[in-house]
């Protein structure tokens, strides 16, 4: 702490108007706030003294004369104001000293106890905090109860089962019951002993005494023999259909009767006997009777199998083959057809598509499809075939169709369509 004394002087120094004045012969001093308190303690009267005489306002400072360079304020005192200094009206009494309640003050009769007031810490708890801890508590709280009411109560509380007894029924009274007459037990029957059957008396001609006369010769009666069984007629062998390409293979199926599990049956037999890897497969299927032996249509193959081929496109194919592609383990089924007209073929081919995927589903007989989101075809084109295609889920099956000016070949995986499209290429050459 710093204070300054003037020794109650006033400035002798002028200063021009618009200035403050400048006070010189300043005496200063400097204390502590320890050496204040060490010099209460041994003093206290003669410091209470002394703060009171260093308080401001203690002393009277007159005002600055015009004389030693202060300027005056008056309108009226015949020089001219200044415009740029502020009239400042004289308030009486404004800076006399006053004494303050309490610095009024006697000797004190005891030495003054100076403390040291350290301000208490505040909560450092505050509103959310408490509604958070509250609000924790409650779950606590109620996970706690429903632990008990759920799980603890279930296993301390019993639960007693009160059955019902059944009502004893009354006795009921024991009627007599009747004394059963005995029934007397039939006489044995004796059978009547079997009576020989007396043989029909047999008359032996009488011989006539033979004449004197030679008798007649008697000629002895011969039977016809018996007609000649004619020999059966022989079954007629219709003659095997040309094949609509030429393939690796071709298996003969005869059937005893029109039966789908029993073609299924042959088939399968066939296939395991063809130890080749990757081959193609022309299937010929005979239905034999005891008066004929003939080879099934396309379109009976097709109702056999079931598997349907529109009208349309049946008219317009010359003959119809089913054809088997093995490649590894997996065999996948298709057909081809003859034909001589492209565009028909292509049209209504085109217009078949919306329902070929379900009108197919006979072919595919060692694995189903899975029928994909989007059903609508694509285009493509490979050498002289124009070709289109759905591919399904899973990648080795698909349904494929392409047609030439010679063919249409029909195949459920992509390996079957191109290696029958390759094979429909050499038989052109």
């Amino acid at each position: 702490m710093a204070q300054e004394n003037t020794g109650g002087q006033t400035p002798t120094h002028n200063t021009p108007p618009g200035e403050l004045p400048i006070v010189g012969d300043k005496k200063l001093f400097t204390h502590t706030m320890q050496e204040d308190v060490a010099r209460s303690k041994m003093d206290p009267a003669s410091f209470i003294k002394e703060q009171e005489a260093r308080r401001p306002f203690s002393q009277f400072i007159p005002p600055v004369s015009p004389s030693q360079g202060g300027s005056t304020s008056l309108p009226n005192d015949g020089a001219s104001p200044d415009k740029f200094r502020e009239v400042v009206e004289t308030i009486p009494d404004r800076d006399q000293p006053f004494s303050l309640p309490e610095t009024q003050m006697e000797t004190p009769a005891a030495t003054p106890q100076f403390q040291v007031r350290i301000p208490t810490q505040g909560s450092r708890l505050g509103t959310t905090t408490i509604i958070l801890s509250i609000v924790l508590l409650l779950l606590i709280g109620g996970g706690a109860a429903g632990y008990w009411w759920f799980f603890m109560r279930a296993t301390q509380s019993e639960v007693i089962v009160q059955i019902p007894e059944k009502p004893v029924a009354a006795p009921q009274p024991i009627e007599p019951q009747p004394i059963p007459v005995p029934v007397p037990e039939p006489l044995p029957v004796t059978e009547p002993k079997p009576q020989p059957i007396e043989e029909p008396a047999t008359t032996t001609p009488a011989i006539e005494p033979a004449a004197t006369t030679t008798p007649p010769v008697v000629e002895p009666v011969i039977p016809p023999p018996p007609a000649p069984v004619p020999p059966p007629a022989p079954v007629e062998q219709s003659i095997a259909p040309e094949a609509v390409l030429s393939l690796d293979h071709t298996v003969t199926i005869a059937l005893s009767e029109i039966n789908k599990n029993e073609a299924l049956e042959k088939l399968t037999a066939e296939n395991a006997k063809i130890t080749d890897s990757t081959t193609t497969i022309r299937y010929i299927f005979t239905f034999a009777t005891p008066t004929e032996s003939r080879y099934l249509s396309g379109a009976e193959i097709g109702d056999l199998l079931g598997f349907a081929v529109p009208q349309s496109l049946q008219s317009l194919a010359q003959r119809t083959d089913l054809i088997g592609y093995k490649s590894a383990e997996t065999m996948r089924y298709g057909f081809a057809s003859a034909i001589s007209n492209k565009t028909t073929v292509k049209s209504a081919a085109l217009a078949w598509e919306p329902a070929m995927l379900t009108d197919l589903t006979g072919l595919y007989i060692e694995k189903m499809y899975e029928k994909p989101a989007d059903t609508s075809f694509s285009t493509n084109t490979y050498g002289s075939f124009y070709k289109r295609y759905v591919n399904m889920p899973s990648p080795d099956i698909s349904l494929d169709w392409a047609v030439s000016n010679t063919h249409f070949i029909v195949a459920t995986s992509k390996d079957m369509i191109f290696a029958l499209l390759d094979k429909a290429g050499q038989s052109k050459k």
